[in-house]
């Protein structure tokens, strides 16, 4: 079980989230990239190789446990470690894939089997083990409740449990995420701006262009984009609406156009600093140690020198790169993706909202009426999770 300080908190710590950024849904504004270790990080000019070196303390502390969804980054983390045991001659990794019967928005087998299949046939060797999920995962379920109420507010990611059930599986081992995968291999303008040049435009669809457009756009246009795309979030009052908006244009704006600048600037962000932190205390509370190895800044510093400054890779040539070969064409240039919300807003949110009485939030910022129909509408937005989680602590 895990142990907590005199003060209520977890003993490892858990970072405190602002009113501000539970409103928002996430935690706003830039964080130092990479953290002060004190030692300066030297670019390897392989990033595959980078990654590799990533992912070895995680074999090194078997069970190295890896989260297997099926999405192109957990297949890619678990080909590269299976291939990566082999050749050092340690223990395998160690698949574990949570699987959400009557979700089809969560449903990923076929993919799963795919790459499993896949792995195989290169007589890659590897343990796999699928886990169907009820209600546990819930944000304020019985993996996350005990936590909220130790730390005594809202904690970011909303959706703890999946790291608490996560860790327990781990025996004392390691865990290894594909965190931060769609921020480091995605996303980059030049990659995007680059890919439609070698095309020279041809066979591109309306939402293709839309998407180079917005590449291209300077700051000013890619702000007003920012704005339409930051949501309509109806439960905030309409002036904190408008200010909640304004910020979130400005973050998604901020993604510089040079190829190594995006790539560090992919993980300059307070969100992920502070999900990382959050994530890795409550792994190392259950004595597991958390691996993300997209994370690494030896790696991302690797990635980032690889393209120079205008060159850079597609998520499709990105992912073909690190997985050497280990992973089909298919996968590699999968993009649909799975959700997982239905899990998170389970029964015990659901019953929360229904009978909620309004308090614990600001009405001042925030219509309570509003606020419950996005808790009990069909797809929940992830970015009421928080406050879901502070209203349920001040009123139970």
């Amino acid at each position: 079980m895990p142990s907590y300080s005199p003060d209520g908190r977890l003993a490892s710590g858990l970072p405190v989230i602002g009113s501000r950024d539970v409103l928002v849904g996430y935690p706003l504004g830039p964080a130092p990239w990479p953290p002060q270790t004190g030692n300066p990080v030297v670019p390897d000019a392989d990033p595959a190789r980078a990654l590799r070196a990533a992912l070895l303390p995680a074999l090194l502390r078997p069970p190295c446990v890896v989260a297997f969804s099926g999405g192109r980054d957990s297949s890619l983390l678990l080909a590269v470690a299976a291939g990566l045991a082999h050749r050092e001659g340690l223990e395998p990794p160690h698949a574990v894939t949570f699987r959400y019967p009557g979700d089809p928005a969560a449903a990923e087998s076929e993919w799963q089997e795919l790459v499993a299949e896949h792995l195989r046939s290169q007589r890659l060797r590897f343990d796999w083990t699928c886990h169907d999920i009820g209600d546990e995962l819930d944000l304020v379920g019985p993996l996350a409740a005990p936590i909220l109420r130790a730390h005594g507010g809202p904690v970011f990611p909303a959706a703890i449990g999946h790291t608490v059930a996560l860790a327990r599986l781990t025996g004392g081992g390691s865990l290894v995420t594909g965190n931060a995968g769609d921020e480091v291999l995605g996303g980059h303008r030049i990659a995007v701006l680059r890919a439609v040049a070698r095309r020279r435009g041809r066979g591109l669809t309306r939402t293709e262009w839309a998407v180079v457009a917005a590449a291209a756009a300077p700051t000013p246009v890619r702000l007003a984009l920012g704005r339409r795309g930051a949501g309509t979030a109806p439960w905030l009052r309409p002036a904190v609406r408008r200010a909640v908006r304004a910020r979130m244009a400005r973050e998604l704006a901020r993604r510089p156009l040079r190829w190594d600048r995006s790539v560090a600037a992919a993980l300059r962000s307070r969100a992920g600093s502070i999900g990382t932190r959050t994530r890795a205390a409550v792994a190392a509370s259950h004595g597991c140690m958390l691996v993300d190895p997209l994370r690494a800044p030896a790696f991302v510093a690797s990635y980032a020198a690889f393209g120079n400054r205008w060159g850079g890779l597609t998520r499709d040539a990105g992912t073909r790169l690190l997985g050497g070969g280990l992973l089909t064409d298919a996968l590699v240039r999968r993009t649909s993706k799975a959700y997982f919300n239905g899990s998170r807003f389970g029964p015990a949110s659901r019953a929360f909202a229904r009978d909620w009485d309004g308090s614990g939030v600001d009405d001042s910022r925030v219509d309570p009426e509003a606020l419950r129909d996005a808790w009990l509408s069909v797809v929940p937005p992830a970015t009421t999770a928080m406050l879901l989680q502070q209203a349920w602590l001040a009123t139970t």
